[in-house]
């Protein structure tokens, strides 16, 4: 079990060592190398640096190159964590390249078949791109649910279904989240506080089965262990937390001092792809009505 549901400070995240195991490697073919350039050259404009394609991204010739070169190359894993520093900025099919990436690499390291399609620019929302700017304001996760990533704001407001949010916002942290649900107030929607400080997991069990809820807001361990708790219905085989009806699973991607977000932190990026793999892709399979978001 990870500890990312129960870290409340930034400087708690230590080992970041999900991401270094030199025994697996994160393939690149020629598409989506030229695929990447792009969200690439948005990395380094991001840090201030200047852009540098991917395909001079390639483990060092330890018989050619010599060893400070060797330091400065960049590999696939570190490749992986520099594009998803700004990636919410990115557009969708830059986005579906870097979660795809994630996602592909974290079942390698389990020594786990991938049985899934790639993820696409189809699979995520496209919002308006003047929703977060402003001359005056930050930009605010109210404002990008309004900016035409849901199918009607509505709906959200009417959402009856029990079990499954229409709207599934990812976190970091316990921290995070209370910041997010704070953010998303002025929607007066119906929210769900499925992370490990709030409450109990058998208390959001029953939360859920007797409630709808519009929004849900949680971190990765305490979703999927929701997702994996058998509900109490005998005719019922799914968990306590069901995607059958959610729209959209929006990847809240804050960054913390070191630039690591909730894909690439060593305490959230295996529980995040395993939700992944368990809940989203699952539905996928079933359905074209259930999307990604990154804010």
């Amino acid at each position: 079990m990870s500890g990312g549901d129960d870290l409340e400070f930034d400087d708690e995240y230590l080992n970041q060592n999900w991401h270094d195991n030199e025994d697996v490697k994160v393939e690149f073919d020629d598409s989506t190398r030229e695929q990447t350039n792009e969200a690439q050259a948005h990395a380094h404009a991001h840090a201030g640096e200047k852009k540098r394609p991917v395909s001079e991204i390639e483990e060092p010739d330890e018989e050619v190159v010599t060893s400070k070169k060797k330091k400065k190359d960049k590999s696939p894993r570190n490749l992986l964590l520099e594009v998803g520093r700004g990636i919410a900025e990115s557009e969708p099919d830059e986005q579906a390249f870097f979660l795809w990436t994630a996602f592909a690499h974290a079942l390698k390291l389990k020594g786990e078949d991938i049985d899934a399609d790639k993820f696409t620019s189809e699979n995520f929302v496209h919002p308006n791109k003047d929703a977060n700017k402003s001359s005056k304001y930050e930009k605010s996760m109210a404002k990008y649910l309004k900016s035409g990533v849901l199918t009607s704001m509505k709906r959200l407001k009417k959402w009856k279904v029990e079990k499954s949010p229409m709207v599934i916002i990812v976190c970091v942290s316990a921290l995070r989240a209370v910041e997010v649900l704070k953010e998303i107030s002025s929607l007066n929607i119906r929210v769900a506080k499925l992370f490990a400080k709030h409450m109990h997991v058998e208390d959001q069990v029953n939360m859920l089965k007797n409630n709808s809820y519009g929004i849900a807001v949680g971190t990765p361990n305490r979703l999927l262990k929701l997702l994996q708790i058998p509900s109490d219905d005998k005719d019922d085989d799914e968990g306590a937390l069901s995607l059958d009806f959610t729209e959209l699973i929006l990847i809240d991607c804050h960054e913390d001092k070191k630039k690591f977000t909730v894909c690439t932190m060593n305490d959230t990026a295996p529980d995040m792809m395993d939700f992944i793999q368990q809940g989203v892709v699952t539905q996928m399979k079933k359905r074209k009505t259930i999307k990604f978001g990154m804010f």
